[in-house]
């Protein structure tokens, strides 16, 4: 059997992030202005993050705008009237000048920052650490370069090129000894790069380190025979073994470099000897810092600088000082150590536990904070000031006091605020820092820095000043001591300069769902209890509390209200008219208010005046299909098109203009509309464009300059600015200067700032930025601001993308990029025509229209006549690629953002595809598409382009707003024709929409119960931790004011609510002290009260932690969920309960529940018991196995079981049930530490899939039959496929059985991962697996790979045991679908290779996406 490995939901926790101040052009170059924002403050980018967490690796743009807020009028009197005020003998009141701020409060702004997504890539590789560099090239074109670390040893050197990250060089170091024979179990990679980008480094295996220098001086680099320089920006680099340094540099700690020297200068933290708690009385403080001089220029010899030894036993990771403070903090897990360049060490401790771990002498004013600082990242906001943040998120500051030039005392102050628990923790350019989280969302940081005002000469700042001390400089700047100047002097702003209080408060939040813990499918209700459909509830989380994640595939319809006047409607228009019948609503804006609509069915179009009635009013009928409708001459008319005509409108829908009326010309086939502009195309490809004036109120027929036949023409308005051109550049222009010499002459300019550009960089590289034409505004322009700039788009017949500036019709691109489905294309440049394309896969429609909530950005949206449907987003440009160019280019690159093949059985559809754009659906602007598989296109600023489905077809569509809902729109489908909205809770963040509820607790484990419908979860609670002895005695442990007590997990059971207040704890149950709950499941028993003699239950398995002194033990329970009646003269009326319905002591954890034809399965340490339910109060053992060591996961086929275990793989067995007896059919003999194991069921034929803690997957089989089965008493191994991210849990779903089909046709098997995201495994058949298996093989060899890695390297699995990988018979589907993104000219080259067609091989994935 084969099968197909995909990705549902991309992974979204963040476990590195990197701050880099200038990684993009937009960090350098300003960014385009909106028209309507002329009087408003620019919006800047301060900088770039990147994050990256498992395979997902993101590049943001944080963009810094400036809004007003309101000021605190300080001039009123008593009563609220504002007073004139006085200066001596006049008096300011009335008059000819401005009365300045004696009348006015002064605006204030407040700076907000957001992050904006640039690119976001799935990677052939786990990520494992990022850094910043600087190469020679830097100096040239301004930008930094990212570093990045992957699994196995990899480095990849990563830039910025057109709009997109591209791959510079790669570094392996797989192959060298100590990856082949070091011990991998205990490597952490650590990646580490210089402040001044000399150097780079990647730990391996056997304390070595990979040392990758970096060049950045002119002569460093290598003159080759014909004259050039060699254009690699580093030298070779090598392996060093840090015992060939130092013999006792051993067991590295943490490493990292130091600011402020001339020479890269790495500290290490290391531990000669091992100890542990049990040993601290005769081996204490074993860790050491060593402070060397890494210079590869200087030979083998690394100086040492400074030496420390003694550090305490606890210690976790090391804090780089800034370059005025010095030296370098230690973090342990009892305090906080300073250790400066002489080796001065001066401690801190923020607990009791400080003494028994080490003995060195430390400060105690901190001893009362008790914190742990398990878990913690710390991070520099000052060059005396540092954050700490704790495991859960909790906020502290760390001050260094200084006596003289040293370190004097180091004082942790109490918690100042709450983020959320920390992965990452980074600076974000000026007093911001960006917290990034793998449980959950992440979030981006204001850094709040208020000084005291110290006293000088024993005054204080507030006295008042003598009436006859006169500060003349108060007439230009008013009073130094009035608030509303905030200590302004001469100009210039006087902070104080007393201790600072330092707190974080968020600019942005980037949501993410995290690790999930657990996960369960459940049946959710729509259109009022009629319609069921399923959705997942992931729990995600774990250190502070949970987030339930209600997942759905695709946007529910929620339903409003019916409309049955447009039962038969085929399109539908809403237009926002200025009547003056037209009803008003508060919050919805003018020029937004719908009051007229056009329904068109068959060969006739209705009109309706809208309002609050239930019933429209019809007001008239037009004969002729409607083509296009929307607002003309300011919402004052309606230009309406038919096949046969174009006519302009009033309010009523009254004639009162043929602009086109009917003659002997070819039908039109397609309209585009924006006032005052109107664009044809009929059927034989031919084009008109009339012109509109408002002024004059008519409209005249524009002359075109090339009449060439298109595909589809588009008139579209942009109000973001995005749409800028290139002003001409010609040969003779352009300074004859030599580009070896510029180069050489940057480089130089360069090597004096190596940290970061220096504002005398960034001004020559913006004299260099080519000039932005400015056209004179036009009337049309002028009189409507709000509507930007208008462009023409057309394409031609040949594949040509013509884009004309309005209304000059001036050509500004022409590209065949569009046709040929180009990742990015920009202006060709050409003086003549482009090349002919010929793909015979014709662009049915093309759209530009904004997508986005909040800042929105520019889309073209192209639907191929095949169904394939690409997104293009239109990015700015700051510089040309070519040096000259004769006319004026569009400052665009058009860059792929989403693509997707909408299906169409047999070539063709009974319901074509129409893209349809919608503006301000509660907030979200985007495209809907009708169709038999209709499809919301959607985006927000700091996530990408989303495609979410519908499950009915859609016929029409719009966006309404006569109701008086922000969020409504109009639908009509299968089952009729409504006015919906969308749900307010609704997340489209993700790649499933999904509802989310954040809780108040940390859940561990979830269930659904069919009979209720209603959801059980698992909560822990963090305790104290109580040690028992043997006889049940309490145990006293050490005993102190400030100790931190140990803690231990303790679990209850709770029964959410559903409904229209979900997720509210209505029930609970407590268990022991001690007991956590270790699984849950729903269980089908046998109960002869019930109808049908099955009854569903909820069984729960404990496990309690009493230590290591003492042996656990454990309990089973059963539960169920059942109605109450209430009682009279109590509030709540009936609900639902949890009732306990047996209890069953065990003398082993309970790891593994499961039920099997009516009976109870459980495991109990190293034994699997099969028991019954008695009278629905107790528990009968039938029969049992011994087995391994310990029970993960416990899963059930029919009469077969899967056991897996945590250190010998899993066992099939079987259930007999006369007599009661469990039989081993098969093992597997490999030691393998599996996470879950799952039936994977195709067309009567069974595999078995597990998955281990490494994110190893393995397909095995049965069959007695082959001789190295031995009988069938083994498991045959199939194939290794390695997934990534450690697999958390799994759920099988099965497709529904026709009424042909004997048995279960097909399963699907979901997992969970530890990094957030949702995968699934679903089976092929074996000629479309050897087709993909093809093109897999086709894209390894053909396709560019971000990084350089490649795909089938990371999915193989290093098995010692067998002579070659077994990785061919599960299809890796995030490689394939590459081939999607792929031009259509290289798709074409790969499939003839192969022998079939893209569209084959793009169904062939659309019908493996699973039935969830």
């Amino acid at each position: 059997m084969h099968a197909i490995h995909q990705t549902l939901l991309p992974p979204s926790s963040v476990h590195f992030s990197l701050f880099l101040p200038n990684f993009t052009p937009s960090t350098i170059y300003p960014l385009p202005k909106p028209p309507t924002a002329i009087d408003t403050n620019d919006i800047k980018v301060a900088g770039n993050l990147i994050v990256a967490g498992g395979e997902n690796l993101r590049v943001f743009e944080i963009r810094e705008e400036q809004i007003p807020i309101a000021a605190e009028r300080s001039d009123e009197g008593v009563n609220g009237v504002n007073e004139a005020v006085v200066v001596g003998d006049a008096e300011l009141g009335d008059g000819f000048f401005d009365d300045g701020r004696a009348e006015r409060a002064l605006l204030k702004y407040e700076t907000t920052r957001r992050l904006h997504l640039l690119s976001q890539h799935i990677l052939h590789g786990t990520i494992t650490g990022l850094a910043g560099l600087r190469t020679i090239e830097s100096s040239v074109d301004g930008l930094d370069r990212l570093l990045v670390s992957f699994k196995d040893a990899k480095m990849a050197l990563l830039e910025w090129s057109r709009g997109d990250i591209a791959t510079v060089s790669l570094h392996t170091y797989e192959r060298c000894p100590q990856m082949n024979t070091g011990d991998l179990q205990s490597y952490v990679p650590m990646l580490r790069t210089d402040p001044l980008s000399r150097i780079a480094i990647l730990s391996l295996p056997e304390d070595s380190l990979a040392v990758l220098p970096v060049l950045q001086e002119q002569s460093d680099l290598d003159p080759l025979q014909d004259g050039y320089t060699r254009d690699m920006p580093y030298s070779p680099s090598f392996v060093l073994s840090l015992s060939d340094v130092s013999p006792t540099v051993k067991n590295i700690q943490d490493l990292l470099f130091l600011p402020g020297f001339h020479s890269p200068t790495l500290a290490l933290l290391y531990s000669p000897t091992h100890t542990w708690s049990g040993r601290y009385q005769s081996v204490k403080d074993n860790y050491c810092l060593e402070v060397r001089t890494f210079d590869p220029s200087s030979g083998s010899s690394y100086p040492l600088l400074t030496s420390v030894t003694g550090l305490p036993s606890d210690s976790l990771y090391l804090v780089a000082c800034p370059a005025e403070l010095g030296g370098v903090v230690l973090i342990t897990t009892t305090g906080v150590v300073h250790i400066d360049q002489s080796g001065r060490t001066v401690g801190a401790r923020v607990n009791a536990w400080w003494d028994y771990v080490t003995d060195l002498r430390s400060d105690k004013t901190s001893e009362d904070r008790k914190l742990s600082l398990e878990g913690s990242r710390s991070v520099f906001v000052a060059e005396r000031d540092m954050l700490l943040v704790l495991q859960n998120g909790d906020v502290h500051q760390v001050r260094f006091e200084m006596e003289g030039r040293a370190v004097g005392t180091i004082k942790v102050d109490e918690q100042s605020s709450t983020v959320p628990p920390p992965s990452s923790v980074v600076v974000a350019g000026d007093r911001a820092v960006f917290v990034g989280c793998a449980e959950g969302d992440s979030v981006l940081a204001r850094v709040n820095m208020v000084r005291e005002a110290l006293e000088v000469n024993g005054t204080n700042g507030d006295e008042k000043k003598d009436e006859m001390d006169v500060d003349w400089d108060e007439d230009l700047y008013g009073d130094m001591n009035d608030p509303a100047n905030s200590g302004i002097v001469n100009g210039n702003q006087h902070e104080p300069t007393g201790p600072a209080k330092i707190s974080v408060s968020p600019y942005d939040v980037l949501s993410g769902v995290g690790k999930i813990l657990d996960m369960e499918f459940g049946i959710a209700t729509t259109d009022q209890g009629l319609r069921t459909y399923p959705q997942l509830v992931a729990v995600s989380g774990g250190s502070r509390n949970s987030t339930f994640n209600v997942l759905r595939r695709g946007i529910p319809i929620t339903k409003r209200r019916r409309f049955n006047e447009l039962s038969t409607a085929e399109g539908v228009w809403f237009l926002p008219i200025d009547r003056q019948s037209g009803q008003k609503f508060k919050d919805i804006p003018e020029s937004e208010r719908t009051t007229l609509l056009f329904s068109t069915e068959r060969n006739a179009t209705r009109i309706f005046a809208l309002s609050t009635k239930a019933v429209p009013e019809q007001i008239g009928r037009i004969d002729g299909k409607t083509l296009a409708a929307a607002p003309f001459f300011q919402r004052s008319c309606v230009m309406h098109v038919t096949p046969a005509e174009v006519s302009l409108l009033d309010s009523n829908g009254k004639l009162l203009q043929p602009i086109c009326p009917r003659s002997d010309l070819p039908a039109i086939a397609s309209a585009s509309i924006s006032d005052p502009y109107v664009a044809i195309r009929r059927v034989d490809g031919s084009i008109s464009l009339f012109v509109g004036d408002t002024v004059a109120r008519s409209v005249t027929e524009a002359p075109f300059p090339d009449l060439a036949l298109c595909q589809t023409i588009e008139v579209f308005s942009d109000s973001t600015g995005i749409y800028r051109t290139f002003e001409p550049v010609r040969s003779a222009d352009q300074p004859q200067v030599n580009g070896n010499a510029s180069r050489s002459s940057a480089i130089r300019q360069g090597q004096h700032s190596r940290m970061q550009l220096t504002q005398q960089q960034i001004k020559r590289l913006q004299e260099q930025e080519p000039a932005i034409s400015t056209d004179a505004p036009s009337m049309e322009t002028t009189m409507n601001t709000a509507r930007g700039s208008q462009w023409l788009a057309m394409l031609t017949k040949k594949g040509e993308l013509q884009i004309r500036s309005l209304p000059d019709l001036t050509l500004v691109l022409q590209s065949n990029g569009l046709s040929s489905s180009a990742p990015s294309f920009t202006d060709d440049l050409a003086d003549g025509e482009v090349g002919e394309q010929d793909d015979g896969d014709e662009i049915r429609q093309m759209e530009l229209c904004p997508i986005g909530r909040g800042t929105l950005r520019p889309h073209l949206i192209a639907l191929h006549q095949s169904g394939r449907l690409n997104v293009y987003e239109a990015q700015p440009r700051f510089t040309v690629d070519a040096s000259a160019h004769s006319r004026r280019s569009l400052a665009v690159r058009f860059r792929k953002v989403h693509t997707q093949l909408l299906p169409i059985a047999g070539g063709s559809t009974k319901l074509p595809y129409t893209v349809i754009p919608f503006s301000n659906i509660e907030g979200l602007t985007g495209a809907f598409i009708t169709g038999e598989k209709p499809h919301w296109i959607l985006s927000s600023d700091a996530h990408p382009i989303r495609s979410f489905a519908l499950k009915q077809a859609a016929m029409a569509f719009g966006k309404t707003t006569h109701l008086g809902g922000a969020g409504e729109y109009f639908i009509r489908i299968e089952d009729g024709s409504f006015i919906c909205y969308l749900p307010p809770s609704l997340n489209t963040d993700f790649a499933i929409p999904c509802d989310r509820y954040v809780m108040e607790r940390t859940y561990t484990s979830i269930s659904f119960d069919p009979t209720s419908a209603h959801y059980v979860g698992a909560a822990s609670i963090t305790v104290p931790f109580q040690a028992y002895d043997e006889e049940g005695e309490i145990q006293i442990g050490p005993e102190g004011e400030n100790l931190i007590p140990p803690t231990n997990q303790r679990s209850t059971l709770e029964l959410f609510s559903q409904g229209s207040d979900p997720w509210r704890v209505i029930d609970g149950y407590d268990f022991d002290q001690n007991e956590e709950v270790l699984c849950m499941e729903s269980v089908k028993l046998e109960s002869p009260g019930a109808t049908g003699g099955y009854r569903d239950f909820i069984a729960v398995g404990t496990g309690f932690n009493f230590g290591e002194d003492r042996a656990t033990r454990g309990n089973l329970y059963i539960f169920e969920v059942v109605e109450t009646v209430g009682q009279a003269g109590k509030a709540g009326g009936s609900g639902w309960k949890l009732k306990m319905r047996t209890k069953d002591p065990a003398r082993n954890p309970v790891s593994a529940v499961n039920h099997i034809n009516g009976y109870l399965l459980n495991s109990n340490g190293p034994k699997i018991y099969v028991k019954g339910l008695d009278y629905d109060d107790r528990l009968m053992g039938l029969a049992f196995l011994d087995m391994m060591l310990y029970a993960t996961s416990m899963k059930v086929f029919k009469n077969f079981i899967l056991i897996g275990d945590l250190c010998k793989s899993f066992w099939l067995v079987t259930l007999q049930e006369e007599p009661y007896k469990f039989t081993t059919i098969s093992k597997d003999l490999q030691p393998i530490s599996t996470v879950t194991t799952d039936f994977l069921v195709h067309e009567g034929q069974v595999n078995f899939v597990s998955n281990d803690r490494n994110g190893d997957m393995r397909m095995l089989e049965y069959d007695p039959a082959d001789p190295d089965a031995l009988n069938g008493e083994r498991l045959l191994l199939r194939t290794e496929y390695h997934t990534g991210a450690p697999v958390t849990c799994s759920k099988v779903i099965a497709r529904r059985k026709t009424a042909e089909e004997e048995w279960v046709p097909q399963t699907q098997i979901v997992y969970a991962t530890a990094d957030g995201a949702l995968t699934t495994l679903v089976s092929v058949k074996s000629a479309r697996f050897k087709r993909l298996q093809l093109v897999s093989d086709q894209l390894v060899r053909n396709a560019q790979h971000i990084a350089g890695l490649n795909p089938r390297a990371f999915r193989t699995v290093r098995n010692d045991l067998l002579p070659k990988p077994l990785s061919k018979g599960i299809l890796d589907g995030n490689l394939l679908e590459h081939f999607a993104w792929q031009p259509l000219g290289r798709q074409r080259e790969m499939m003839r290779q192969i022998g079939t067609d893209a569209v084959t091989v793009a169904s062939d994935l659309q019908a493996l996406g699973g039935f969830w």
